[in-house]
């Protein structure tokens, strides 16, 4: 998701689409660890975020992650991975712990991809930083991270209803894109919004998801599910 033109987050909806493609690889493993497992980056850049350890640095209208090390550096993904899978390990479980670490992963992957260069490999400020920077091409950003969507969906084998959410999900992005004058003022004396906006839109694409995609499920299931 990206609130400003610039240096934004990549749209709640991708990361959520994410997690139809990981329920179809691992079927056996619930929705709604998978959902909380694509966004739980977000969530520790949230909670930073609220509590002034990572923040943003606001030109214009624009808005730059600059400093977010600690929830979205290479190292901070591959840990959080590292650690799903053990635990999957020690109980047993290591088809949830396989599941749960690449849906972690995959938020690293995508945020890469999109932002521009703000991952850092390590937590910490310096160092080299990641970002292909698509997000510095709206139009172009927006109609990869449809495809992206669409194409999980087909992946997943959604009802339609499911599609016609995640497009509409999208298509509610373009107008943040183009923010009014004056947002960016906004932001820098009330640094709680942007993470706030966030927090709303991450939790609807998980009830979005979750919802569209109880049909699907009900059909596909399997009798012996092994994560709820």
């Amino acid at each position: 998701m990206r609130v400003l033109p610039k240096g934004g987050i990549t749209y709640a909806i991708t990361h959520a689409s994410a997690a139809l493609a990981f329920k179809k690889k691992y079927p056996r493993v619930g929705l709604w660890p998978l959902l909380i497992a694509v966004q739980f980056v977000e969530l520790l850049w949230i909670v930073f975020s609220y509590l002034g350890i990572e923040h943003v640095r606001v030109t214009g209208d624009k808005v730059h992650l600059d400093f977010l090390p600690y929830s979205h550096s290479v190292f901070t993904g591959g840990f959080l991975a590292a650690l799903a899978w053990g635990f999957g390990r020690s109980v047993r479980r290591i088809y949830v712990g396989a599941a749960i670490a690449l849906a972690i992963l995959s938020h690293i992957v995508l945020d890469i991809i999109h932002h521009e260069p703000n991952i850092t490999l390590l937590p910490m400020a310096w160092g080299p930083r990641l970002g292909l920077n698509l997000q510095g091409y709206p139009l172009l950003d927006f109609i990869v991270e449809l495809i992206f969507c669409v194409a999980c969906w087909k992946f997943f084998g959604g009802s339609k209803g499911l599609l016609v959410g995640i497009v509409i999900f999208n298509l509610l992005n373009i107008p943040l894109m183009f923010p009014r004058p004056g947002t960016g003022a906004m932001l820098t004396q009330h640094p709680a919004i942007l993470p706030t906006i966030i927090l709303i839109q991450v939790v609807s694409s998980w009830l979005l998801i979750w919802f569209l995609a109880r049909r699907t499920l009900l059909h596909e299931e399997p009798r012996t599910p092994i994560a709820a």
